[in-house]
């Protein structure tokens, strides 16, 4: 009997849907029985030399530099006056830093005024003794001539009467004391001009003595450069903000730092587990964080040999370990964040895959090498590492392919369902 053409039509979606359905129920199973092969992401097994290292990061700073401090001078407080921008170059011998110079130009000023005082007070003290030491020097030869002329008026008086001959006697010794005080006085005279003289004259030395210290107190009030070199503000804890212009620091406190650019070197801290595998000397390769493309060649200058707990919730203590950069170039600046890739060893001929490509099982350590389009687990024998790669001993060969992550696993599943990553 033929169905009407509606019946026909629900007749044949009874006998579609069923069909429909199982050949969905073999698409999933196909896709959920087989290995997730297509999207694994693979690595080729590399062969050559194999650098041994470890890294860490680490911060930029100068190897050499200066500290430019607040002078203690006799003056009280000290003002910032002037102070080089920031991050400008300075060579030495540059100002870098002024403070106010009113009080010691004040003091240099009053002493310039007494010492050119003292200098006139005494140049009128020597003309005025040279005056009398003149009257004196004349009183004495007229004294000297009239003793001689009395000694010559005795001798003529031997045959003269005894009334005349004491008269010239007598004359003759007046003569010869007024002569002697004559000399008495200028003695006397010289001394006490050589004391005034030296009154004054400590007086313009003490004069001279405080200008020198004022003038060197004002040569104080300017901090020049020692060598060249960034500039670099201190901080002022008293304001909690960086030294400025105005600012009245006290004598002894940091003002500006000057990093010598030319010399320039990496502090870094190395976990305590791998400090004892750093030595002085070894090579390392310092990358900046703000210029990733740079790559610097750097040497092991020192290792800290007390170790420091940079977090008190964490027992693990890290050393300093300082690199010197090889070479200069302006794109170095003291305060830059690096990550240091310190080379303990290297070894020739090696044969190395990535970290994420090795796998521990039942306590063994494998890979899975891909046959063809097929991955396979391979156990292998691992030896050094660094921070990316791990060297295979046994089990493979250079240019062979290992999958990046376990095929066994779907890629959105989590790792304790099978093989973990080997804890290397």
């Amino acid at each position: 009997m033929q169905l009407p053409p509606f019946a026909q039509r629900l007749k044949d979606k009874r006998v579609a849907i069923p069909t429909g359905l199982a050949s969905l129920f073999l698409i999933i199973f196909l896709l959920t029985a087989a290995p997730d092969t297509a999207a694994i992401a693979t690595s080729d097994v590399k062969s050559g030399e194999f650098a041994v290292s470890i890294t860490v990061t680490g911060e930029i700073r100068a190897t050499n530099s200066k500290t430019l401090v607040t002078p203690r001078t006799r003056f009280g407080n000290l003002q910032i006056v002037f102070l080089v921008p920031e991050g400008m170059t300075v060579k030495e011998g540059d100002a870098v830093v002024r403070f106010a110079t009113t009080e010691v130009d004040k003091n240099i000023a009053d002493k310039e005024s007494e010492f050119s005082t003292l200098q006139a007070d005494f140049e009128k003290l020597k003309a005025d003794q040279e005056s009398q030491m003149s009257d004196l020097d004349a009183g004495l030869k007229n004294a000297e001539l009239a003793f001689e002329q009395a000694k010559l008026q005795v001798e003529k008086m031997k045959f003269e009467a005894e009334v005349l001959r004491k008269d010239a006697e007598i004359n003759k010794e007046k003569s010869r004391i007024s002569f002697e005080q004559s000399e008495k006085k200028i003695a006397s005279r010289k001394i006490i001009d050589h004391s005034e003289q030296q009154k004054i004259l400590l007086k313009i030395k003490q004069v001279k003595s405080d200008l020198t210290r004022a003038r060197t107190d004002k040569e104080q009030l300017t901090l020049k450069a020692p060598l060249p070199g960034l500039v670099v503000y201190e901080m002022n804890w008293s304001t909690s903000r960086k030294i400025s212009v105005g600012d009245s620091p006290w004598p002894g406190m940091s003002i500006v730092s000057l990093p010598d650019l030319s010399l320039m070197q990496v502090v870094s801290s190395v976990n305590e587990v791998d400090v004892s595998k750093v030595k002085k000397g070894q090579k390392a390769k310092v990358k900046l964080d703000a210029f990733p493309e740079r790559d610097f060649l750097a040497t092991v200058n020192s290792v800290g040999t007390i170790g420091q707990q940079r977090d008190r919730n964490n027992p693990i203590k890290t050393f300093e370990v300082v690199l010197d950069i090889e070479g200069m170039d302006p794109v170095l600046k003291p305060g830059m964040t690096t990550s240091n890739e310190v080379v303990m060893e290297t070894i020739p001929d090696a044969i190395f895959v990535t970290l994420e490509s090795v796998f521990e099982k039942d306590g063994k350590v494998l890979v899975y090498k891909m046959n063809g389009s097929s991955p396979e687990p391979q156990t292998v024998e691992v030896g050094a590492k660094n921070g990316n790669f791990v060297v295979i001993k046994e089990g493979l060969k250079a240019g062979e392919k290992v999958t990046l992550r376990d095929p066994t696993l779907k890629e959105n599943a989590t790792k304790d369902s099978g093989p973990k990553e080997a804890a290397l």
